[in-house]
């Protein structure tokens, strides 16, 4: 099988195997010799002692880096030949996006009977021009989009409609391929001119990534929350009620792909309904991942400590701040900090800044993430940690362009 590229590629010839990606990474912080020997080996296909098994794909090293060579993404393809090789501990079943039962499916199975009828009903194939895609992170709260905020968007997809995200940072770029081919075949049934997405891996993975894996989409990508902090700058969305106190941001790793001007946009927001941003160490293009991505590397396949430990480190950092708040913009974001929090309730509680923003609307507060979060863990300790010894192998299920189902 011919194996496929990250949707950047790494510069070898500008690469003057300095280090710093691995030396200044907000994850491993290696000291400087040992970056250096680390950077060589990948480039030489050879094992690491430390990067291919605790990157977190998080993007940082691509912006660190002073020559622009994009380290990510050799990272990316070296894991990409490790699963084409090897493939994934069996662990790693629970959190593919396309089995029957994933973390996911375990959740939305469990929701309240109006937030699963609300689901159905983004399940409409029936043709529109405009749409809100919400990804897979927004499906499991689908209690974010009760908010004027998003007000006559018309909100359409599944699970089975997944972008691949993850598929994409552990390196998995035939399964990317898959997944960009059957969203074609998706969009082109809706026949849609427009696609808003709140979700900031959907952002990336639109307009950066799946379009270089052979896939056409005509269509409009447009990111929805600066359209929100547009409306409320004008005075289209009308601020009733002031929050106070602070508030510390969790950085979608996405975000750091989309530009300083995309991570202003969160902390904006939070101002102008009342909080004050009170920012963590470790931030913006140098942020740490809220945890998940701990699992990420081949050789973990989400083992639940690395997980764990990667979201702890994150919780960690945000109690050091002493806000009142920690607010994500990402749903997955708010998802791994608020399950953590099952666990290790450090810091102050965690929001999505939809929530905050609609309370500050006047519409009635919703947070829902105390029984969702500890339905995510009590699904993984059922279903994956039994996994976690088993020395058998996994490989991803064919993805066809057509999913077997309709469903959620």
């Amino acid at each position: 099988m011919e194996l496929l590229k990250p949707a950047k590629q790494f510069n070898e010839e500008a690469c003057t195997r300095c280090g710093l990606c691995f030396s200044e990474c907000p994850v491993m912080g290696l000291p400087v010799k040992t970056a250096r020997e680390e950077i060589e080996r990948l480039i030489a296909g050879e094992p690491t002692r430390h990067v291919l098994r605790k990157c977190a794909s998080c993007f940082a090293c691509d912006h660190i880096c002073p020559e622009g060579c994009n380290p990510t993404e050799l990272v990316l393809q070296r894991w990409h030949e490790a699963y084409e090789r090897d493939g994934l501990p069996i662990r790693a079943r629970y959190y593919s996006p396309h089995e029957e039962l994933n973390f996911r499916t375990y959740v939305v199975a469990r929701m309240p009977a109006e937030e699963r009828e609300l689901i159905r009903a983004w399940a409409d194939h029936s043709p529109t021009e405009e749409i809100l895609y919400p990804g897979c992170n927004i499906i499991t709260a689908p209690f974010l989009t009760r908010t004027r905020a998003l007000e006559g968007l018309d909100i359409r997809g599944t699970l089975d409609y997944c972008c691949g995200e993850t598929y994409y940072r552990m390196g998995l770029f035939n399964e990317v391929q898959k997944v960009a081919r059957r969203l074609e075949k998706y969009f082109k049934t809706l026949g849609v001119k427009r696609v808003n997405l709140l979700c900031t891996a959907g952002c990336n993975m639109f307009m950066n990534v799946l379009p270089s894996y052979g896939v056409d989409f005509d269509f409009e990508v447009r990111p929805y929350l600066p359209v929100v902090l547009q409306k409320l700058e004008s005075g289209e969305l009308e601020v009733v009620k002031k929050l106070a106190g602070t508030a510390t941001i969790q950085e979608s790793c996405y975000g750091k792909q989309l530009g300083e001007e995309y991570m202003d946009v969160p902390r904006r927001i939070l101002e102008l309904i009342g909080l004050e941003v009170v920012e963590e160490k470790k931030r913006r293009d140098c942020a740490l991942c809220c945890g998940i991505a701990g699992g990420f590397p081949p050789t973990s396949g989400y083992h639940i400590m690395d997980v764990t430990l990667a979201t702890v480190k994150s919780l960690m950092q945000s109690r050091g701040t002493g806000a009142d708040y920690t607010v994500g913009y990402c749903a997955g974001c708010l998802q791994m900090l608020s399950t953590g929090r099952v666990l290790f309730p450090i810091g102050g509680p965690v929001y999505h800044v939809l929530e905050l923003l609609s309370q500050a609307l006047g519409e009635e507060p919703q947070h829902p993430m105390g029984w969702r979060a500890r339905t995510f863990l009590a699904g993984t300790l059922r279903h994956q940690a039994p996994l976690t010894l088993s020395r058998k192998r996994y490989r991803i299920p064919e993805i066809p362009e057509v999913p077997p189902t309709a469903g959620i």
